[in-house]
Formats: C-alpha cells, structure tokens, sequence
C-alpha cells in the first residue's frame, strides 16, 4: 500500500500500487499457455513499452501481437510470436525520424528450469532453438519488448537514397597541410 496525499482535497488517501493486470497488460502462465494451446492477440499502444521508448522518434502508434501456445515437433511446450507495426526511429545520418517497418516472428521452447536447456556441447543442442524458462506470472508485455528492442538495427538510418538532409550537419574538415600552405620553397616562418 502507498499513501497518496491529494493536493485539491487535502486529503490522504491508501492506494495499492498497479500491476500488470491494472494497467490491462496479460500476465501468463507460459507452460499452461503452451500446453493448452492458448492464443494471445491484441493492439498494444506503444507508450505500454517502457524501455522501447528511449529509441523512438515518436510513441504515437500501436504494435500488432500475436502469442500462440503450441507444442513443438517433439512434444515440448513452445510459443509463436508475431509482432508487426511500425516504429519511428531517428536516422543517425540525417537526425529525421523516418518510419521502420517492424516484422518480428520468433519461436520458443519452454523448460521448467535454466538446467533443461541442452549445454552447446550436447547431440540436443541445436543453436537455432530460443529456450524460455516457464514462469507462472510471465508479463507477455517483456517478451515482446525483448524481441523488440533484439530486431532494432544497431544505428538506425534511412536508405542512402532516401535521407532527406534537412538535419544533415556536414562538418568542413580542415586539411592536415593547411599549415604548410602559407610555405613556399626556399621561403622561411621568420621572413
């Protein structure tokens, strides 16, 4: 519980702090999720995403998700997930936002524990597979930012052709030999 002084009233009052839940953001149970086969689709407003904001032009927009529950090829729980929408992201060339289209699909394989996931030196190891240990109170919310925050590009930037320029700063560089220029043969500093 948290005290919340009210400065209009005066008054005092006992607030519980929001979850996830309060602010209508899903929390699963991933291994029930997956083995029932459960599915997870919504329009998640981009100002949902605490840590994805820091590199965005603009948080105006929604992400389209989709979290499906399955079992893989072997019998294991997994999940599907799809996240598509577009970001605005400042070009490091130019410094104009311009508009990334965001195709994100990736698969999982949930285990019960950290040491359910075959070591690199195992025959089951395959370095293909992403492995998430099974939660009974996962956010879908923090998936989906990892997976966000994972397919942005390094230093954002518009196609060549495409920079518009209008922020472009181009800096004169001065040339190495420009202290040589005032120098003429046989002439010396002192003359």
């Amino acid at each position: 519980m948290v005290l919340i002084f009210d400065r209009g009233t005066g008054k005092l009052y006992h607030a519980r702090l929001m979850t996830a839940q309060a602010i209508n953001v899903p929390v699963i149970n991933s291994l029930d999720f997956a083995r029932k086969a459960q599915e997870f689709r919504d329009i998640i407003p981009l100002l949902r995403f605490s840590r994805l904001g820091e590199y965005l032009a603009d948080t105006d927009g929604a992400l389209e998700i989709t979290l499906i529950g399955k079992t893989d090829m072997s019998g294991k729980p997994a999940f599907h997930l799809v996240v598509q929408g577009v970001l605005k992201l400042v070009c490091q060339r130019c410094l104009d936002s311009f508009e990334y289209p965001l195709d994100v699909a990736a698969d999982y394989v949930i285990v019960t524990s950290e040491n359910a996931i075959p070591s690199p030196d195992s025959d089951e190891y395959d370095d293909e597979v992403d492995y998430l240990v099974a939660e009974t109170q996962m956010p879908v919310i923090d998936l989906v930012e990892d997976e966000i925050l994972l397919a942005l590009p390094l230093a954002p930037k518009h196609a060549e052709n495409e920079c518009g320029g209008t922020g472009r700063v181009e800096l004169e560089k001065p040339s190495p030999f420009a202290v040589l220029k005032g120098f003429k043969a046989g002439k010396s500093q002192n003359d």
